[in-house]
């Protein structure tokens, strides 16, 4: 049933740099990374040498780029700062084509409803922008999908018509807002740029993350996997499966949970 190759989103790990976490995820047998393009991977930070060397790694270890997540602090609702957080988008988008990546996630925070005509224009310019920007360096851009229902978001996205604007499906914050994953996936269809493959069920570590706000990568409610991993083939879904540990430490722990899961498909 599965043809997707599962990848590994890495955080910042203040006891290993980032050639030992690219080493350690070569090592358990991920077929891609995702990077946060925060800390010393910021583009205003990570300069020529920096990139040639990370790609040099990447390149060592046989490890793909899957892509960047572009850490987000507020909402694109408002035109506090809009011009310049749009560029530094940019810069991100131009970051991640330099590496080899073709695909950079963001959180844009919740839709504006139509009716409010005062965020929802300002939004839907903010979306324009990024999803132009973005296709100008060939990048596609997948919004996280969290406490909106899909179907907002769905619409969202047929409204604004931007090849390189798409979703990225996450199965535990849907599960936590009580959508159906499998659901969200066959409503946005086409639009699904990237998936987020979920660890076992636990209690919730209530840990909130940069640019994010994710109570756990484990989800609080078993996952139907048959019926998830069914939709996405429905959806003729082919690109990554990312394992989002809940620390960097726990990084082994996670991909090898999963990966014991997707192997029964």
């Amino acid at each position: 049933m599965i043809s997707s190759p599962l990848g590994l989103r890495l955080e910042s790990d203040p006891g290993r740099s980032p050639r030992e976490q690219l080493v350690d995820a070569a090592r358990l047998g991920a077929c891609g990374v995702i990077l946060d393009a925060a800390g010393d991977l910021a583009p205003h930070r990570l300069s020529e040498t920096g990139r040639r060397d990370l790609r040099n790694t990447l390149q060592t270890v046989q490890m793909p780029l899957i892509g960047l997540n572009l850490p987000t602090r507020r909402p694109f609702d408002s035109e506090d700062d809009l011009d310049d957080r749009l560029q530094r988008a940019e810069k991100a988008f131009v970051l991640a084509y330099e590496l080899g990546a073709r695909l950079v996630l963001v959180r844009l925070g919740s839709i504006p409803a139509e009716d409010d005509t005062v965020h929802r224009p300002i939004f839907q310019h903010a979306c324009q922008e990024l999803g132009r920007r973005a296709d100008r360096q060939g990048i596609r851009l997948a919004v996280e999908l969290h406490d909106d229902p899909p179907e907002l978001l769905k619409g969202l996205l047929d409204s604004l018509a931007i090849p390189a604007l798409g979703a990225s499906i996450d199965p535990v914050p849907l599960k936590a807002e009580g959508v159906d994953p499998g659901s969200a996936v066959i409503c946005l269809g086409s639009h699904v740029l990237h998936v987020y493959a979920p660890e076992p069920e636990r209690r919730s570590s209530n840990r909130a993350r940069t640019g994010s706000v994710r109570p756990s990568s484990r989800i609080s409610t078993p996952l139907d996997w048959e019926a998830f991993l069914g939709s996405l083939e429905e959806i003729d879904y082919r690109d990554y499966l990312t394992v989002w540990p809940d620390k960097p430490e726990d990084a082994a722990n996670a991909f090898k949970a999963i990966q014991k899961i997707v192997e029964r498909f």
